[in-house]
């Protein structure tokens, strides 16, 4: 029987929120200098873990699928789920979009197949479903990641070309004379979240620091809590001199919180170890909380779907200030998307329980 990773539940929903923050805290991209934006700017910081994570569990959870099930198994399991939930709520927002516009925040369409169809592809329909159409791409890979993931030495030589490729040599750019200098020694097909999809696998598959797990929780946590600074504090460094208020105005640089970039990706590793290295703590009947973690998990999916909807009807009614925007905005929007995921999840088992009824 698998046991379940309960660290990984609560990564999951940690992940969720932390998503609904770094959306809610979109200001920093005006790049206007002032005590918002330093808080907001600290906030995307601590908070950019969301993606690599989520990409990590998939990765953790997906890669072995062959000791549990067949391939076309995977793909009607995985494909299905992603599909429908991508094409489902693209489709709700897109009708909303023609019936309630000035009401949601939304911009305002007639209906139009094409229009949908056209905007569907080329994710215009709401655009933080980039993760969604990512995670196909990497369930299309993942039978061929499944071949060599299973040779400890090869999984690590294409790790460590991923981490160079994606990470390493942008940081390099970023200092060299020539910013793309090193540019052509990636490898192409190696880049992107790939990386934190294979690193997912293989943290877990083949457990490193595993014996000492114990001992190795304050070096995960230093390097957790480092990065984090190095990146407001880069971020800022860079930002202030040509903010809105400084009088120098240019767009706003992300580049040390990028998600693909190096302070991201150690910040990412790290949080998911410690969190890893605490799972006897989880597995203990100390902590009744996990079941309700372990539910908040299954939702985390469709609350990524529905959150922007919350953000946007929001943003009508509620003016921008520094406590909505940091303190107060993110719960209700996250309280809101569990709400609606809970209300969701329900309808489709009443109507799976139905059908099972009827036949």
């Amino acid at each position: 029987m698998t046991i379940r990773r309960h660290y990984m539940d609560v990564l999951n929903v940690l992940s969720c929120f932390a998503v609904v923050v770094l959306h809610c805290t979109t200001v920093v991209y005006v790049n206007q200098g002032n005590v918002q934006w330093f808080v907001s700017v600290a906030l995307q910081s601590l908070f950019m873990f969301a993606v690599p994570v989520f990409f990590m569990i998939s990765g953790a959870n997906l890669i072995g699928y062959r000791s549990r099930y067949s391939t076309k198994v995977f793909f009607q399991k995985r494909l299905k789920r992603v599909l429908a939930t991508l094409v489902g709520f693209s489709f709700f927002i897109y009708i909303l979009s023609c019936l309630a516009p000035t009401q949601l925040g939304l911009p305002a369409r007639s209906f139009s197949l094409f229009e949908f169809i056209q905007l569907f592809l080329t994710n215009q329909i709401c655009d933080v479903y980039w993760f969604m159409y990512s995670i196909l791409i990497l369930y299309l890979i993942t039978p061929l990641l499944a071949c060599f993931a299973s040779n400890k030495r090869l999984l690590e030589y294409a790790i460590g070309l991923c981490i160079v490729s994606t990470a390493v040599i942008p940081f390099a750019n970023r200092f060299a004379p020539n910013h793309n200098l090193f540019s052509m020694l990636a490898v192409p097909y190696l880049t992107g979240a790939i990386m934190y999809f294979l690193i997912g696998y293989y943290i877990v598959t083949y457990s490193p620091f595993e014996e000492h797990d114990r001992k190795m929780r304050p070096v995960f946590l230093i390097a957790a809590i480092s990065s984090v600074v190095f990146m407001a504090l880069m971020t800022i460094k860079t930002n202030v001199p040509h903010t809105v208020l400084s009088g120098a105005y240019s767009d706003y640089d992300n580049f040390y919180n990028d998600y693909l970039h190096l302070p991201v990706l150690v910040y990412s590793i790290s949080l998911f170890m410690l969190f890893k290295s605490l799972e006897p703590l989880f597995q203990s009947d100390k902590h009744p909380f996990i079941a309700v973690i372990s539910k908040l998990a299954s939702l985390s999916f469709d609350v990524y779907a529905v959150h922007m909807m919350f953000i946007w009807a929001l943003d009508v009614y509620v003016l921008h200030n520094i406590f909505w925007d940091a303190a107060i905005r993110p719960f209700v929007v996250f309280a809101l998307s569990l709400l609606f995921a809970f209300v969701l999840e329900s309808l489709k088992k009443l109507c799976r329980n139905t059908r099972i009824a009827k036949s």
